[in-house]
């Protein structure tokens, strides 16, 4: 499952840290992007974020997700998606 989020500029970092703090997850930042993953992808594929400050007027993350139920947790920090594949 594929979920698509637009995120406020000013909640988007706060937003990553909640994530990556609560599964223990690795970050990798480059420039205006920043993706978390696990070791194990049995649950969370990976979560990346796209936000460039100078042409964006909101971030956009997307989770790939292996474990659906996990959908609530990133529904209550993120927000309702806008998509959902």
């Amino acid at each position: 499952m594929k979920l698509f989020y637009k995120v406020s500029p000013d909640n988007y970092r706060s937003c990553m840290e909640k994530i990556r703090e609560r599964f223990g997850m690795h970050e990798e930042v480059d420039e205006a992007r920043t993706i978390l993953m696990l070791d194990d992808m049995s649950q969370i594929e990976r979560v990346m974020g796209t936000f460039d400050p100078s042409e964006d007027k909101f971030a956009h993350v997307r989770v790939n997700l292996n474990d659906e139920s996990l959908k609530e947790f990133f529904d209550s920090v993120l927000g309702q998606p806008y998509k959902v594949k």
